[in-house]
C-alpha cells in the first residue's frame, strides 16, 4: 500500500500550528493568567466548583483539582492577584498551590 508523504506530514503539521501560542484554550475558555488584580467574589462552596469559578474569572489555568474531592472552600471576595486569590482559597483545606509556568498547580500541604 503507498502512502505519500503529505497524507502523513500534513495533519502532523495542522496539530503543531493549532498548539503555537502564548494562550491556551480549553472548554471555550482563553486562558490569559497574568499577576494582576482582579475582582473576585467567589462564596463558600465545594473547594472544585470554587476551583473552576476562580479559574474562569482570573482565566488562569488550575491543575491538580481531584485533590479537591470532598474539600470545602472559605468565600474569596475583593480585588486581588490570582496567586492571593488561590492561597485564600486553599486556606485551612490540607492543599497548597504552586506556581507553574502560565497557571498554577493544586499540591498537597508536604507532612512534618
Amino acid at each position: 500500500m503507498r502512502t505519500s508523504i503529505a497524507r502523513l506530514v500534513i495533519p502532523t503539521l495542522a496539530v503543531m500550528v493549532t498548539g503555537i501560542g502564548a494562550n491556551v484554550s480549553a472548554q471555550g475558555l482563553q486562558y490569559d493568567c497574568r499577576n494582576e488584580p482582579v475582582a473576585i467574589a467567589i462564596p463558600g462552596d465545594r473547594l472544585d466548583r470554587a476551583l473552576n469559578q476562580l479559574r474562569l474569572t482570573t482565566r488562569c489555568p488550575i491543575s491538580g483539582t481531584k485533590l479537591a474531592k470532598g474539600k470545602r472552600s472559605k468565600p474569596v471576595v475583593g480585588t486581588m492577584v490570582p496567586q492571593r486569590a488561590l492561597q485564600a482559597m486553599l486556606d485551612g483545606t490540607g492543599l497548597q498551590m504552586r506556581s507553574i509556568k502560565g497557571g498554577f498547580e493544586i499540591v498537597r500541604v508536604p507532612r512534618n
